[in-house]
């Protein structure tokens, strides 16, 4: 793994019988339109200093990427609350939170010039009509767990986009157990707190984006985009 530890080659003890985490099947282009916004005037908060944060995209140079990790307030009490019901020893580390468009853009354009994979269904297009990009509009965070400051890699690394970054890849027989029930454990704290997981990403989470209103049945979406971190 280039970014993150694999959780298979650290100790970590054998956690207890978790439940499968129930996955909403994720929103389509064909299926109806997804929910609109009705903006809730939540402010974005720095992060740091709140929450381990492991800010890849900033290390890598991306021009646009901020330098600070931002969510909506919502979304960091939420996270906090969520890291409290984690066993010992393990904690939350956010790799990403918003994105100006400007950033968003410019990730996708990377994606596409390198080739290093295929971005399609990973990495929201701010010029689709359909969505505010999930973001953008700092519902959506990109994080992991940490096992005593570790951030693990729970069955691939942040941002590979193959089949095996599905959340619920491991479910299936012959998955990896350890990948299992880590992955079942850091769905577990965050569905409590009321996030919703991308289906295709095991570190993708949001609350409040239309992608959340969409797979919780809210009737519109809490958070639209946030163009500037002062809001």
């Amino acid at each position: 793994m280039r970014w993150l530890i694999d959780c298979t080659e650290i100790a970590i003890p054998e956690l207890p019988g978790l439940p499968p985490l129930p996955l909403p099947p994720a929103p389509g282009r064909s299926g109806p339109p997804l929910p609109a916004v009705a903006e809730a005037s939540v402010p974005l908060v720095e992060l740091d200093g709140r929450i381990a944060t492991f800010p890849v995209y900033s290390w890598l140079g991306f021009d646009t990427a901020p330098r600070r990790a931002l969510a909506r307030l919502d979304v960091a009490e939420r996270l906090l609350r969520a890291q409290r019901r984690l066993p010992a020893d393990f904690d939350l580390i956010v790799i990403d939170a918003w994105r100006p468009l400007p950033f968003q853009s410019e990730l996708l354009d990377h994606y596409r010039r390198t080739g290093e994979a295929d971005p399609a269904g990973f990495v929201a297009d701010p010029d689709d009509v359909h969505q505010v990009p999930p973001h953008v509009t700092g519902g959506a965070v990109d994080l992991t767990l940490g096992w005593r400051g570790a951030p693990l890699g729970l069955g691939t690394d942040f941002d590979a986009f193959v089949p095996a970054a599905a959340t619920a890849a491991f479910e299936t027989d012959g998955g990896d157990h350890r990948v299992r029930n880590l992955r079942r454990l850091l769905g577990r704290v965050l569905a409590e707190e009321g996030f919703v997981p991308d289906p295709l990403e095991w570190w993708h989470w949001s609350y409040g984006d239309q992608w959340w209103a969409a797979r919780t049945g809210a009737p519109a979406a809490l958070f639209g985009a946030v163009t500037h971190p002062d809001g």
